[in-house]
């Protein structure tokens, strides 16, 4: 059964400015390409967009390649959804994440690539629940700011089988099996 996990990310002052400062920029970046991709009527098309605002995107943001990949997946996305206009990427709407660019370690902290390094934060899990928050992919991971904390939205699939009752029962020797 797939649920979705939530991990709060136990940041330094640090790490959190520049989670923000990641934040805000992907954002930006994010707004540019809606830009590029509503003027070029390539805003419906992954590979297209990626074509028109690749180097722009490189030099102008100082942006990783793979955050890119992520941004421009996130502009095609948000457009499927019938939008008609230029869209508006928020300050603080979630960054997308992706297995190159967060991974985890021993089960307690996350390594996180940053405009100029990678991070590794501590975390905590905060909650299960069953479904998926919107729009969250299996193999991504939405990082979203939520009362100045800053969580880790993540597909998980946890085993269900059933009981002497029939009841069913999430399984997996109480650990959750991640589908990340």
């Amino acid at each position: 059964m797939i649920h979705t996990m939530k991990l709060e990310l136990l940041t330094s002052g640090t790490q959190h400015e520049t989670l923000i400062e990641v934040m805000t920029r992907f954002n930006q970046a994010c707004n540019h390409i809606s830009e590029i991709g509503f003027r070029t009527k390539t805003h419906r098309s992954k590979i297209r967009l990626f074509k028109q605002c690749y180097y722009d995107l490189r030099e102008n943001y100082s942006m990783p390649s793979q955050m890119v990949v992520r941004a421009v997946g996130k502009v095609v996305d948000a457009y499927k959804s019938g939008f008609n206009a230029v869209m508006k990427f928020g300050e603080y709407t979630s960054v997308v994440y992706d297995s190159r660019s967060l991974t985890f370690k021993w089960m307690n902290h996350v390594s996180i690539s940053t405009f100029e390094e990678r991070i590794e934060v501590p975390f905590r899990v905060v909650e299960y629940r069953q479904g998926t928050f919107d729009r969250l992919g299996s193999g991504l991971a939405d990082l979203i700011l939520q009362d100045n904390k800053f969580y880790l939205l993540l597909l998980v699939n946890l085993p269900v089988e059933s009981d002497s009752d029939g009841a069913k029962v999430l399984t997996g020797n109480g650990n959750p099996i991640v589908s990340y």
